[in-house]
């Protein structure tokens, strides 16, 4: 026969349900005196899970890169990112310098040395064209001499950029130079005068990947 002792009692109304593992019951206290093991952490509450998108509670979100125009510049500058096609002030844009490394500064007044050499070779290929074969090529050699203008203005707008600082603005004249190198060596060997335009633009190239420039775009 069993133990009476062994029934078990009714469960009281207020009692608590067990709960699982070691976590004790709600409003349980320890007895008096007692100390718990050295090195225990009480558990901690409970975070709910993040939304989609958000992070974790707790976890930092990365910094994303500086988008902030170089400090120190004698104006102010579109952000990096940007394109930063602005006429307002093009003009101090284009000739100050505050603030721009000297090894980048020399990068940016060579390619603005490089695009306007590629307009006075224009111009002079016109009157080439037009001694050596009259008028009969003379639109070709106009039509050259547009397109080096508008290249001109191309090349020196993204030099502004790249005095700003702008890290696409750098990355697009690195391809100028690959290009401008390839043309160096077909010139120099055929004796073409274009080849102190190209000249500059593999030095402006060079500069402005040197330890001094690669702060501005940091």
């Amino acid at each position: 026969m069993s133990n009476p002792n062994e029934v078990p009692q009714p469960q009281q109304p207020d009692a608590q349900p067990p709960q699982p593992g070691n976590v004790p019951p709600a409003g349980y206290q320890p007895p008096q005196g007692y100390q718990p093991p050295q090195g225990y952490q009480p558990p901690q509450a409970y975070q709910p899970p993040a939304q989609p998108g958000q992070p974790m509670p707790g976890y930092g979100v990365p910094a994303g890169p500086n988008n902030a125009p170089p400090a120190g510049l004698g104006y102010a500058a579109p952000a990096r990112n940007a394109f930063g096609l602005d006429f307002n002030n093009i003009a101090q844009r284009l000739r100050d310098t505050t603030g721009v490394p000297q090894q980048l500064t020399i990068s940016y007044w060579l390619w603005i040395a490089a695009a306007a050499l590629g307009v006075v070779a224009s111009i002079v290929n016109i009157f080439t064209i037009q001694s050596a074969f009259g008028e009969l090529l003379i639109g070709a050699g106009i039509a050259g001499l547009v397109f080096s203008l508008v290249f001109a203005a191309f090349y020196v707008f993204i030099a502004i950029r790249l005095k700003e600082g702008a890290r696409w603005a750098r990355l697009v004249l690195s391809i100028l130079g690959g290009l401008a190198a390839i043309a160096l060596l077909f010139q120099l060997m055929t004796l073409n005068v274009n080849f102190i335009g190209s000249a500059a633009a593999v030095a402006a190239a060079v500069l402005m990947w040197l330890p001094e420039s690669q702060k501005h775009f940091v």
